[in-house]
């Protein structure tokens, strides 16, 4: 049934019917296969879009499942060229994989400390389970998290047809 069977769907996206912060919503894909953050990076973008991308706790929220997991990579990372004349102080270092740029809204859930970027070699971010962010080192395994954005017409029309059924 499954193409990629290490891959269990999160959840289905959730619906929103008076704003989205993206449109399709985004489907999340929790994969359960310890990897390095290339890795999974290079997993997600071969199956799916990229690792997973969050612009607000709706997002987080949206993780809410039946499976546990401690930890996983999300698409989130350190670029030196961002601070490297700031010497490691540069508040907008942080990158979103799937487009190379900070978060959009200005969203973050560090835990308390964090980004500390321990030993400089901290440098990507892991999500625990009740949405808080750490970073730690790209070269570590973890399990994570990819996400699906690609357009489909006929999801479109679809939901756009119960939006306007739901509205009227």
């Amino acid at each position: 049934m499954w193409e990629h069977s290490p891959a269990i769907v999160v959840r289905f996206s959730r619906l929103c019917l008076s704003s989205c912060s993206q449109f399709p919503p985004r489907w999340y894909f929790y994969v359960n296969q310890p990897l390095t953050w290339t890795q999974a990076q290079q997993y997600c973008r071969e199956h799916y879009t990229d690792l997973a991308t969050f612009e607000n706790m709706d997002d987080i929220n949206a993780l809410q499942a039946p499976f546990s997991y401690s930890s996983a990579w999300i698409g989130l990372w350190d670029d030196p060229n961002a601070w490297k004349s700031e010497l490691g102080n540069g508040p907008n270092s942080w990158r979103w994989s799937a487009t190379g740029e900070t978060s959009k809204t200005g969203y973050k859930s560090w835990s308390s400390n964090n980004p500390d970027y321990y030993m400089a070699t901290e440098t990507c971010v892991v999500l625990y389970y009740y949405g808080i962010w750490t970073d730690v080192p790209c070269s570590s395994s973890y399990t994570f998290i990819c996400y699906n954005g690609k357009r489909n017409h006929k999801f479109y029309r679809f939901y756009l047809q119960f939006i306007i059924n739901i509205t009227n």
